[in-house]
């Protein structure tokens, strides 16, 4: 069978990640800085001369957002695209839209507090997400793909296919992009991408051109 290329894109910034709330399959809009964040990242996809003959995002709007910036800056158009529910974040149940620190931490026991919270079991997203892309790469007429998701179902993704991976994962980061080759089912996660967004600057404004909440007088 012929070898496939993955490409899976977590979403630029979101009001949500700078005040440091909790988004599954709750949402947000991108910040001023995750619009920049999108150019750097489509146009780092123009220098690597990337193109791609099908294109997928989550259907959370931040998501939607991220790949029509992208394709801007990469293909100077929008390029169609098929939204998916399989591809959403994780879904947090109670935990949606509160402080991070809300959350369970990472260990043996987060999986069933989640879905005692309502939310979703990591058995279950590994399931929900890995049979939407496994779909997406089995089609006969897909050959390289561009995916648009969140840090945590694409962190998911990667920890499924660690075993066969090339690139170590460092930290989940906006627009960072995990790249695989697909080839008879086997994944193997090559390079892990990360844009340099060290030269965007909306000075005073808590790295999003959004105002914090202690510059806004309250919490």
């Amino acid at each position: 069978m012929m070898q496939k290329t993955l490409y899976a894109m977590r979403h630029c910034e979101t009001l949500f990640n700078v005040q440091h709330k909790s988004q599954g399959w709750c949402d947000s809009p991108i910040t001023p800085r995750g619009r920049a964040q999108c150019k750097v990242a489509g146009e780092l996809l123009k220098k690597r001369g990337l193109t791609f003959d099908h294109f997928f995002t989550s259907t959370s709007e931040r998501c939607v957002d991220t790949m029509e910036l992208v394709c801007e800056a990469a293909f100077g158009e929008v390029k169609p695209y098929v939204r998916l529910k399989g591809l959403r974040e994780c879904g947090f149940g109670i935990f949606e839209a509160k402080d991070d620190f809300c959350e369970p931490s990472f260990g043996p026991a987060r999986s069933s507090i989640m879905k005692a919270a309502g939310g979703e079991s990591d058995d279950e997203v590994h399931a929900r997400i890995g049979t939407c892309i496994d779909q997406i790469m089995e089609d006969a007429e897909t050959q390289n793909v561009l995916i648009v998701s969140s840090g945590g179902s694409l962190r998911h993704f990667y920890g499924m296919h660690e075993a066969t991976s090339r690139a170590s994962f460092v930290a989940n980061t906006n627009c960072m992009t995990y790249v695989y080759t697909w080839e008879d089912g086997l994944y193997t996660c090559t390079e892990i991408i990360a844009p340099d967004f060290s030269d965007l600057d909306f000075g005073g404004l808590d790295g999003s051109g959004v105002p914090n909440r202690w510059e806004l007088g309250s919490c």
